[in-house]
């Protein structure tokens, strides 16, 4: 397994967005199981930037695309 095929790479555009995806961070977390998970700011990347890694590549993936869901909902799309 390799680490960028479980990685997912966040941006953030305001610290409200950041309250939220430390929100649906807890809550993903609950509700899989609290699966192993790192968090790292890459501020080398430029602005509020995350690199969310998980163990496990199907929840890495489940977590991407809930993560996309959830934007696209609190954009109103």
């Amino acid at each position: 397994m390799k680490a960028a095929d479980i990685a997912v790479d966040i941006c953030l555009a305001s610290a409200e967005e950041a309250l939220r995806f430390s929100r649906f961070v807890q809550s993903f977390l609950a509700s899989n199981g609290f699966p192993f998970v790192m968090i790292h700011n890459t501020p080398e990347l430029g602005a509020e930037r995350r690199k969310v890694v998980f163990e496990d590549v199907g929840v890495g993936k489940k977590f991407a695309r809930e993560w996309r869901m959830d934007r696209l909902a609190a954009a109103g799309a």
